[in-house]
């Protein structure tokens, strides 16, 4: 699991997008923040999200990255895709036409709760029985019977709540459930925010598998060099970020051994009950924030042995001046982008 976080994973070779200078990959990135930005504001207008779904394929295609490798870092997206549903139902405003609409129910307190305790008893009775055995040790195994499971208990606790929040209440009493509204902005809003998500989030994987740390910092320093008029520490913050990039594979690998090396010891993170879960979460973190921090102190004290210090002109090892290549790409972005927001 912790190999499937792609920040600072890089990927060496000799690919179209591993030539490309790390600036021209930033400014290509920017440029599709802003052009995104302006795209949302066009309902039912796909042609930029066509567009920049495009840029997208062809940049996997070209970078020559294993598809297995990209696809395992694509996991955080089924997060956006569950909270825009939700968005679609609860985030639209105005006088919007509704395209969809479910409900509204009215129905007595005396049959809800009737329905709702068989309901509640059937999963208490299929919680229960998940424990014993045979099915203790299948759902010890497999993740789907784990996750039917903690549903089943989301189901009971819900309908315990729902009999404590209407604790008084007459057996006539009417309560109307919904309706559930989808409206055209907020299904708008839902291709939009999986639409960004998804060609931000592809751009920036693929960045961090093309271009070394040293490099994206190089370039990122010269993007930022004009703040330098203005006294800002843009030096520093090259350094802060080249550290966090650096060492986010080292410790994760660290975190990696930590949890080897705890099961070797019979502790168990992912199996028994909550309380159970916490201990070992809490016996996983201590050391593991003392291992960062002795690192980060280790680190401070290699740098002052070196004589660090964030004075005088930085010498650039892999950004050069833009190739031809670098000019082509930015014109075929920029152009393309541009015309889809016209068209």
């Amino acid at each position: 699991m912790l190999k499937n976080i792609s920040p600072g994973t890089f990927y060496p070779g000799n690919s179209l997008m591993h030539r490309l200078q790390a600036r021209t990959k930033l400014v290509v990135i920017a440029w599709l923040v802003i052009t995104l930005l302006i795209a949302n504001h066009r309902q039912w207008h796909f042609v930029p999200y066509i567009v920049a779904l495009v840029l997208v394929v062809s940049s996997v295609l070209l970078s020559r990255v294993s598809l297995r490798d990209f696809g395992k870092r694509l996991w955080f997206l089924i997060l956006i895709v569950f909270s825009s549903l939700l968005l679609s139902i609860f985030g639209s405003t105005g006088d919007s036409p509704v395209i969809w609409q479910l409900g509204p129910w009215a129905s007595s307190y005396a049959i809800l709760s009737h329905n709702l305790f068989i309901t509640g008893s059937i999963c208490l009775f299929l919680y229960a029985t998940s424990w014993l055995p045979p099915l203790r040790s299948w759902c010890q195994q497999k993740f789907w019977l784990r996750l039917m499971r903690n549903l089943l208990l989301l189901l009971i606790v819900a309908s315990l709540f729902f009999f404590w929040l209407t604790t008084g209440f007459s057996s006539t009493h009417q309560l109307k459930l919904g309706p559930l509204v989808v409206t055209q902005q907020g299904a708008w809003l839902v291709i939009i925010i999986f639409m960004v998500f998804l060609v931000l989030y592809s751009f920036s994987t693929i960045l961090t598998m093309t271009t070394s740390p040293i490099a994206l910092i190089e370039g990122l320093t010269l993007l930022l060099s004009p703040l330098r008029y203005l006294k800002l520490p843009i030096d520093d913050f090259a350094l802060m970020i080249l550290l966090a990039l650096r060492f986010i594979p080292t410790l994760l690998d660290e975190a990696d051994q930590l949890m080897k090396a705890q099961a070797a010891r019979g502790a168990d993170m992912m199996h028994g009950t909550l309380r159970e879960r916490f201990q070992s979460l809490t016996i996983f973190f201590v050391p593991l924030v003392q291992g960062t921090l002795r690192r980060a102190s280790e680190l401070a004290t290699a740098l002052e042995a070196r004589g660090y210090h964030d004075e005088g002109q930085r010498t650039r090892l892999y950004e050069k001046n833009l190739s031809r290549i670098d000019y082509y790409v930015l014109c075929i972005v920029i152009c393309s982008t541009s015309m889809a927001l016209f068209v």
